[in-house]
């Protein structure tokens, strides 16, 4: 009799195992969460939304269904191809594993990390077009700087605007490319002129020292960065002397002076929109663009400033010794202009506390065109209603911990995309 009643509760503690097991994977997989059926996976790039059909909001801080937090693992993929990914979660108490037969594909692109976006050289000035690739990049595969294939379009013997094209391929098939913009000049720039010439003889004239300072020495280096570059140097050894440039304006320039002196002296740093007799123009935050600044023997003293607005402007640069003479004034006058052609576009936002409105910029010369933009890609579940058109404006009512990934395009009356641009935003 104690036989028959010991297997008796041992078959009533089976039973209710597998009807307490079926409840408990039955109310988790048809009442809480739906899963989808996975066959092929990006490597690197995936989810817990990929394997789960509910929508689970997920940020820095963890992810959450309905207000509540979910735990969850994913085991580690190491390489491509067919395998078991198992998927485990925690919901309110409940547990579940759940393991998945795909395949790991890699889909996306390697990077090449340049130097330079552009690029000013003068006619027969050779250059290394490879010194410009500063590394690459790939979420599988090792890849080398070596690895990469360079298409050098550039005619250093005729001016005019070239492309040199970077490409690398992965194992799986997928190709880089980056681009080097290289503009040749078809004109020397003018390094001193007649008029420069003479402001020496009346500098020299008025600087009874200047032979004594014969000894000071100071290089003079500069470098302009924006949507095309330029760098160079001027007559060190001339107490007076400019440089004359026309650089073409992206969304801005900066402008680089590298100075370096033999002996104890103070550098000014002056930037008009006239001849330097008046006037310095002004930074946005009120100061003018004046700044002087000690350098000690054999020190460098570095200076920058970026312009946002095409126009001619006058740099001047007036070094001088302990005993305060001058004893060198350098000239730097740069004109920039709007290129001739359509060059570049950006996406601009602007912050209304509850939505951000998103409109279109570019760069250059161009007929009527026409900005418009869509979501590419976003966590927020109500992205639909997030993303609107109103009042003509267009705006993205956003929620703080989802990002959004903005497509943006310019067109033409053809209706024609010409550009495009993608931003990504996270409040």
């Amino acid at each position: 009799m104690k036989k028959w009643v010991g297997w008796v509760c041992f078959l009533l503690i089976i039973v209710g195992l597998v009807v307490g097991g079926f409840f408990l994977v039955s109310s988790f997989d048809a009442d809480t969460f739906e899963f989808k059926e996975v066959e092929i996976l990006d490597y690197d790039d995936y989810s817990l939304n990929d394997f789960v059909k509910q929508d689970i909001i997920c940020n820095d801080q963890g992810c959450k269904f309905k207000d509540k937090d979910v735990i969850f693992t994913i085991s580690e993929v190491k390489e491509l191809g067919v395998q078991d990914i198992t998927l485990k979660l925690e919901y309110e108490g409940e547990k579940f594993e759940k393991t998945f037969r795909v395949n790991v594909v890699d889909k996306k692109t390697p990077e090449i990390v340049l130097s330079e976006k552009a690029l000013i050289v003068d006619l027969n000035e050779e250059f290394d077009a490879s010194s410009y690739i500063v590394e690459v990049k790939d979420n599988y595969d090792t890849l080398n700087v070596e690895d990469v294939s360079i298409e050098n379009n550039v005619d250093l013997k005729n001016s005019g605007d070239y492309e040199i094209v970077y490409m690398i391929k992965d194992s799986s098939g997928n190709v880089g490319k980056s681009v080097l913009k290289v503009k040749v000049k078809g004109e020397k720039e003018v390094v001193s002129s007649n008029d420069d010439k003479k402001d020496e003889e009346k500098e020299s004239e008025s600087n009874p020292n200047s032979t004594e300072e014969e000894s000071f020495k100071i290089t003079w280096d500069y470098q302009v960065s924006g949507l095309f570059t330029d760098s160079g140097s001027l007559n060190q050894d001339q107490f007076s002397s400019s440089v004359e440039k026309n650089i073409e304006v992206g969304w801005d320039t900066t402008f680089k002076i590298f100075s370096t002196v033999s002996e104890d002296a103070s550098i000014q740093y002056v930037i008009s929109e006239n001849r330097i007799t008046k006037e310095p123009i002004i930074v946005y935050n009120g100061s003018p663009v004046v700044k002087t600044v000690n350098v000690k023997a054999d020190s460098s003293s570095n200076y920058e400033y970026t312009f946002t607005e095409e126009g001619t402007y006058y740099i001047l640069v007036t070094v001088k010794a302990n005993n305060n003479q001058t004893v060198l004034k350098k000239e730097y006058v740069v004109h920039l202009t709007s290129p001739s052609e359509l060059k570049d576009m950006k996406i601009i936002t602007e912050d209304h506390g509850t939505y951000l409105t998103i409109d279109g910029a570019f760069v250059g010369e161009a007929d009527t065109l026409y900005f418009d933009a869509a979501i590419q890609d976003s966590n927020d579940p109500n992205i639909e209603e997030a993303f609107v058109y109103e009042n003509n404006e267009i705006r993205l009512y956003y929620t703080k911990g989802y990002y959004y990934e903005i497509l943006g395009a310019l067109f033409n009356e053809d209706g024609e995309m010409l550009l495009a641009k993608t931003l990504k935003i996270q409040k």
